[in-house]
């Protein structure tokens, strides 16, 4: 990807500034006006969980998904309930989950059973309306990381028709915030933490590139493992090893098009977990990586620097059991160090665990030995999908939010 032209700075702060205030709305927490209309309009009004969030799961099927809003009654007693997504099943009952302060505003969390609901919420006693949020997920959460056979191309799969596959996307017409963000690496304009359907136009956060093979993964894991689906792609092409572990470490480097000074390509990941992974906890980092680092032949310094941008990463989210599974490929020529390094870390490096093999592939999934074709994509969603066995999903501890 290429800087092109931006709009002026004060558009693009204004809309940065509106993408921040969304953040802050959809994790719950307040605004200037949401609680005293909200008090004018004896209405109960809920500002997280946001549409078509999803939360990580544990190893017990559970999650803690948070509840907050405003209510016109101080002090009230409030009442939740979740309802399948399936409109035949029966409504369940409501259960308690707290008090509003004596400004109305409440903040509580609520353990949630695996699966895709509606949520309703309800005063006490109370004659008015409960407020609703449709489809809030828990189920599975992850982040793509790598270069460009991760982030994406032109060539694309369809995006997923099961409703539970879901992503954070860019807006439509984002190009120029976008390109912005590319520039700047600025938090404030990446999309508010607020879900949507992973369809064919969409544009992943932090950095994807359409709905490329992952929209078709994604729906093997919902469909498999019978959950909601929310993925993230932080990768950036063009990018090797050597580039994300110095620009985790903030690092210089020369690059065509990639601004080490702003920590790119790295900082995509450090903003996935800490903007979005943070709020909604996360299974596992989806590791393509290795590929360009092809001129490099010792395994050491490869592995080195895979390495490091993993302990960043643990160390951004605070949490040293942050999972990733390693996908391997040798480079054209074949360039068995990378292999050695991407095996290295599965042996050496806890919580590592196998992806798929690239290696494997045929001759037409890879039109220039490197990049996926058509039956590329098709093939590699097969197989990310095949790695991660109903034993990863028993035994890989996620990491989740801090209670």
């Amino acid at each position: 990807m290429t800087t092109a032209r931006t709009e002026p700075p004060s558009v693009l702060l204004r809309w940065a500034r509106v993408f921040a205030g969304l953040s802050l709305l959809f994790a719950g927490c307040e605004t200037a006006s949401t609680g005293p209309e909200a008090t004018r309009r004896h209405e109960l009004v809920l500002t997280a969980p946001a549409s078509r969030l999803v939360y990580q799961r544990g190893l017990d099927g559970t999650a803690l998904i948070p509840i907050a809003g405003y209510s016109p009654w101080p002090d009230s007693v409030l009442e939740a309930r979740l309802s399948p997504s399936d409109p035949s099943a029966e409504p369940p009952a409501w259960q308690p989950l707290g008090r509003a302060d004596t400004s109305g505003r409440f903040h509580h969390r609520l353990r949630v059973a695996a699966g895709w609901y509606r949520l309703e919420v309800r005063v006490q006693g109370s004659h008015g309306p409960p407020a609703a949020v449709d489809r809030v997920g828990v189920g599975e959460v992850f982040i793509v990381v790598g270069h460009s056979v991760a982030q994406g191309g032109n060539t694309h799969l369809a995006g997923a028709k099961d409703d539970r596959v879901n992503t954070i996307a860019w807006p439509p017409d984002s190009a120029d915030q976008r390109r912005e963000y590319e520039r700047t690496a600025d938090p404030r304009l990446l999309p508010p933490l607020l879900g949507a359907p992973y369809a064919d136009d969409v544009s992943p956060a932090p950095f994807g590139n359409g709905a490329y093979f992952w929209a078709r993964f994604a729906e093997y894991i919902a469909q498999r493992q019978d959950v909601p689906v929310l993925l993230l792609n932080a990768a950036f092409g063009g990018t090797s090893l050597e580039h994300w572990a110095k620009s985790a470490r903030g690092e210089s480097f020369e690059h065509g098009f990639v601004r080490a000074g702003i920590r790119m390509p790295y900082i995509n990941l450090h903003h996935a977990l800490r903007q979005y992974a943070a709020h909604t906890g996360v299974r596992a980092l989806l590791a393509d990586q290795g590929q360009n680092d092809w001129p490099e032949p010792d395994t050491s310094r490869v592995f080195a620097h895979y390495l490091a941008f993993v302990t960043q990463a643990r160390a951004d989210l605070d949490c040293a059991e942050l999972a990733v599974v390693v996908n391997r490929q040798t480079p054209p020529g074949d360039r068995t160090q990378i292999r050695l390094a991407q095996e290295r870390m599965l042996r050496e490096v806890p919580h590592t665990f196998p992806g798929p093999d690239y290696d494997t592939l045929a001759e037409a999934d890879r039109y220039d030995g490197i990049h996926l074709s058509t039956t590329g994509l098709s093939q590699a969603a097969r197989l990310w999908a095949d790695a991660l066995t109903p034993a990863f999903f028993q035994q890989v501890r996620p990491c989740l939010p801090a209670q």
